[in-house]
């Protein structure tokens, strides 16, 4: 299920709306379960608030790039345990960097479930504030740190600026240097940024998130605020209980190539009436950056020097049977080819091995075909099979063998090997 990452300043309030988020999708789910809209068959979706800060990794962690890195690190992999089909996640943090955004949204897609990132737009001015108010709580408690205890994931609740915050707020400080410091690095988000979409801003002035438009966003159900029949203003759109049956049995909705959703407000409402699908969720396609390659048969390198190796043996059959140049052309001025030359028929492949009767005759000191210089000597074929092998061996491993499923098949093998050959032979290659 979806990946939910907050974003925002430094004791802008990120811990208590990552609370707030938790209990709202709960809610939510009460409601459609109560409506009859899920049914009692079903399991509830989980709901994981994943905090970046925790006793071994304080907030004095982003004075040195290596322990920020590590605490960013340890958060990275408990939200990617914690996505799955059944679960929401929150990421609890200021996220302030644009390419771990980036990451994140490349994990989600991967698992092919949707994302969002909420940004809490907290002042800066009232981000110092807290601080502040932190730091005189602290003071005055008279303890260097706080118990385990205080340290639960609270933050003050949004109020007005002539409303004073509530004291229940428990968590650490910043040092003011610091609190500056994290302040000119943040990164904010962009809605012309696809990690970054959709995004939803919650100021500070607002008692809760938008939930409605975040579920509908995430899930392609419609909130069970959206659904008011009573609003004259609202057109008929199909029902509740239909809307979440169909996107239920089809968990990517969509009658057309999808689109990205809008950046910021984004309602049941508004996607009914664009026509393009009944909520107008996007379809998650894992891109080149997400998508695994194709995995290759363990087999396939084997296949490729036994197929190659009978090649060069047929080679080596039709020279020892006819080894100069005249007996070959002889035995070959029957088959219709399209100029003089050798024929040779490789088993397995519909091409023949075609050598022109000038490369034949001006292979080598002899007349012999597979003497010392000929140009169907065993060590210029080896050479030539050692490179095809070289070269198809970079193919499959490549980031491109995905495109075709892992390289070339046991059954095209022989047909590549004698083209390559064919195009060797007829260059006249050097030996």
């Amino acid at each position: 299920m979806p990946l939910i990452v907050l974003t925002g300043y430094p004791c802008s309030g990120l811990s208590y709306r990552a609370n707030q988020l938790a209990t709202q999708l709960e809610a939510t789910q009460d409601e459609l379960y109560a409506a009859g809209v899920f049914p009692e068959t079903k399991p509830r979706f989980k709901v994981h608030v994943v905090p970046t800060h925790d006793p071994s990794h304080p907030r004095t962690v982003y004075d040195q790039a290596r322990t920020e890195k590590e605490s960013r690190g340890v958060a990275y992999a408990r939200a990617k345990r914690a996505l799955g089909k059944d679960s929401f996640v929150i990421l609890d943090g200021m996220n302030y960097i644009k390419g771990y955004r980036y990451q994140l949204w490349c994990e989600a897609k991967a698992l092919k479930t949707s994302s969002c990132v909420v940004h809490v737009g907290t002042p800066i001015e009232q981000c110092v504030k807290n601080n502040e108010a932190r730091i005189q709580r602290q003071a005055a408690e008279g303890a260097g740190a706080p118990s385990a205890e205080e340290t639960s994931p609270s933050c003050p609740a949004p109020t007005t600026d002539t409303t004073p915050p509530p004291t229940e707020d428990k968590e650490d400080p910043y040092p003011a240097d610091l609190l500056n410091n994290l302040i000119f690095r943040y990164e904010e988000p962009s809605i012309h940024s696809r990690w970054d979409k959709p995004l939803f801003t919650v100021p500070w002035s607002d008692a809760a998130p938008p939930i409605a438009e975040i579920w509908t966003a995430l899930t392609g159900l419609p909130h069970p605020s959206t659904a008011s029949p009573d609003d004259p203003q609202q057109q008929p759109q199909p029902s509740l209980l239909d809307l979440a049956t169909t996107s239920l049995n089809n968990t990517h909705l969509s009658t057309t190539d999808t689109a990205s959703i809008a950046p910021s407000t984004y309602t049941a409402t508004t996607a009914a009436a664009g026509g393009r699908n009944p909520l107008g969720r996007p379809r998650i396609r894992p891109h080149q950056a997400t998508a695994l390659p194709a995995t290759t048969s363990s087999s396939a390198l084997y296949s490729i020097e036994k197929t190659t190796s009978g090649i060069v043996a047929a080679i080596r059959a039709f020279t020892q049977a006819h080894p100069t140049a005249d007996e070959a052309l002889a035995a070959s001025s029957g088959s219709g080819t399209r100029e003089e030359g050798i024929t040779i028929a490789i088993p397995g492949s519909t091409t023949p091995l075609f050598v022109p009767a000038h490369v034949a005759r001006t292979g080598g000191p002899t007349e012999e075909l597979a003497a010392a210089g000929g140009v169907l000597a065993l060590p210029r074929l080896q050479r030539w099979r050692r490179q095809w092998i070289t070269l198809n061996r970079a193919y499959v491993a490549g980031p491109h063998a995905s495109a075709r499923g892992g390289g070339l098949t046991s059954e095209e093998i022989p047909d590549a090997f004698v083209r390559f050959l064919n195009a060797e032979v007829g260059g006249g290659a050097d030996a």
